[in-house]
Parts: C-alpha cells; structure tokens; sequence
C-alpha cells in the first residue's frame, strides 16, 4: 500500500477518487467543527466504482498537485473516526486510516474499499457547535463529483440503486474438474472405453443454478457415444454370437437420435456429440449447487469415449445461469495424445 499512496503523491493530481489534506479532521471531543469529516467520507462511499478512494492528509496541494507537506504530529484513532462516523452515517463504512513515511515526513491516509451498500445517509440529525457551520438533515447523502462534493440528487439515487441490483456475473465463482477413468460394468471394462466425468463446484457462499452441456468433438481416434448405447449394442453383439471388433459394431449402433435417460439428452453430429443435463421433474435448472457445494459426475456417466488408438481429446463445457448477466460461458479443455496413451496402454483389442 506504501507504494500505493506514493505514487498518488507524486503522479496523480486531486480527483473523484483523490482528495488532499493539509491537516487532520478534527475528532476529540469538544471540537466543533467534526461535520466535514462526515461530509466528505460520506461523499466518497457513495461514489460507484470498485476502485479504492484516498484522502492523504499532511499535503499542500497547488492546484490540485501535491507541492508541500505539513507533517502530522500525532496520529488520531482510527476507532475514534470510525465511531463517530457510525453514530451518524448508516450502513457502516468500510474504511483504514494509517500513516506512512513519505520523504522524512510523517502522513496519514484513509483508504475507503468494499463499499457496495450505497446509498450510505445521515440516520441522525449533525449541526457543528459553531455559529454557521455544518448542518446535515436525516437522510441526507453526499457524493464526490470530480474534485467537490455535492448533495445527492435523484438521478444519483437512480444510478446508485440500477447499479446495487444489477445482476452480478458469477461465471468465475464455479470450477469445473474433467477426468477420463475406466468403467466398472464387465461389458465396458475395456481400455477403448472411458468414462468421461465432469465435476462442478462451487466456490461462492451462496446457491447457483445452471444448467450444463457438453460438446466433445470427434476426431480419426476417438468419439463419444451414449453409454447405455454402448451397453446395448454390445449385448446384441453377443446375442448374434459374433466377436465383437471395433467397426462392426459402430456399424451396428443406432443411428444418431435424441436420447434421454437419467435426465441427459445426447445427439450425435459428424463432428461432435452434444451432451446436455434436463431439468429434474419439478425443477427449473438441471443443477442447483450448494453453498461451497460440489457435485460430481454431473452427466451420471453417460458419456464414453471410444478410442481406435490414442488422440486428443477436446471438450467444450456451455454453462447458462441467470447468474450470467453476459449470456452463456464457454469453458474449454483437452487431453493430449501423450496423456491419453497413458490412459490406453496397454491395449485390449
């Protein structure tokens, strides 16, 4: 932070999210003109933008440039501050106030951050003991509008609460965990077939729906196939009392089609296979994750790769949520040939 406040020093002139200071707001207790402190740190929380705001104290500014510095003697409590902010300005503002070393000169700065709860108001009637001073009504904001401050005004309310309720993007709070693995059944437990599990988690403190598919793109050595596909084209396979090889059977599977079993849907194009989770009966959403909640398999093992011999493998993840503002995510992944052969080796055909 050190570096931080310096270089607002030495390059940045006043702005909305700079100010300068040349002393200390008056905080103990008797002094009559604390109002200004309200003022100005209210003005700063209810500015919208995500960036953190400054207030540098012990600076001379010429216009608007940092020229001089009036080093600060005693540095005031930063609970202070914060109490008295608190007994009049609601909800509470996030803020620190810390001092810094800056050309042999000691500083102070309070650095305002995460204040996404605008509009922050005067729950309390303030009035400076000073004939004329300050005098702030309940329900009363301010706002920084480029080096000033002003009142807040109802095109700022509007502004503050469209950008409160906008719907937050939440595509960077899952992860998702591909893994290629063996099957359990006897039919399967082949090293030409794996299984192909997805696993999503979610990394947030609150609840996410989505809904998922997968697109997997078929190439010379390997292609994905339904697995209860494979199952029953298997067990015809063994009733025509034939050896089961490779192509003869892709020649006998069912033409692609749409399937659905265990709440996946699967259609088979040329170049690639679309999985996609259906809702459940009485849902919305194929998947609602948990607080910090992960699920795993989410395609309920449906989905098997069948390899002529070893290939890279590339998979496309399409996640829709009303938590994406944005639309759709795409989320890519691929195995290399070299990992695949690892997989596969030996061979069993």
């Amino acid at each position: 932070m050190k570096e931080t406040i310096i270089n607002l020093i030495e390059n940045e002139s006043e702005n909305t999210k700079l100010d300068f200071k040349l002393e200390q707001y008056p905080i103990e207790k008797g002094n009559d003109k604390k109002g200004e402190f309200l003022k100005d740190i209210c003005a700063f929380a209810n500015l919208i933008s995500k960036e953190d705001k400054f207030i540098i104290i012990g600076v001379k500014e010429k216009n608007g440039v940092a020229n001089d510095f009036k080093p600060v003697d005693k540095l005031h409590d930063q609970a202070s501050y914060q109490q008295f902010l608190n007994q009049y300005i609601e909800p509470e503002i996030n803020f620190e106030y810390k001092e810094i070393i800056h050309q042999g000169n000691r500083l102070a700065y309070f650095r305002l951050f995460n204040n996404n709860k605008r509009p922050y108001l005067f729950k309390k009637e303030y009035k400076d003991l000073q004939p004329k001073g300050n005098q702030y009504r309940i329900g009363t904001g301010f706002i920084r509008s480029g080096t000033s401050t002003r009142e807040l005004k109802r095109d700022d309310f509007e502004k503050i609460y469209l950008e409160r309720f906008a719907t937050k993007d939440r595509s960077n709070e899952i992860d998702f965990k591909i893994t290629l693995g063996g099957f359990k059944s006897s039919e399967l437990r082949s090293t030409i077939y794996r299984h192909l599990q997805v696993d999503v988690t979610n990394l947030s403190n609150v609840s996410i729906d989505l809904d998922v598919e997968a697109k997997i793109y078929n190439n010379k050595g390997v292609s994905a196939r339904c697995t209860q596909d494979v199952e029953r084209g298997i067990a015809e396979n063994k009733r025509d009392n034939s050896m089961f090889a490779y192509t003869p059977y892709l020649d006998k599977m069912i033409p692609p089609h749409l399937f659905m079993d265990m709440n996946v849907e699967f259609k088979n194009h040329a170049a690639y296979s679309i999985y996609e989770i259906t809702p459940k009966k009485g849902t919305h959403t194929a998947i609602r994750l948990k607080q910090k909640g992960t699920e795993t398999d989410i395609f309920n093992g449906q989905i098997v790769l069948i390899f002529s011999r070893p290939a890279e493998v590339k998979i496309e993840l399409i996640v829709r949520s009303n938590d994406f503002p944005d639309g759709p995510k795409s989320f890519s992944f691929s195995f290399s040939e070299d990992e695949t052969q690892q997989l596969l080796d030996p061979w069993d055909l």
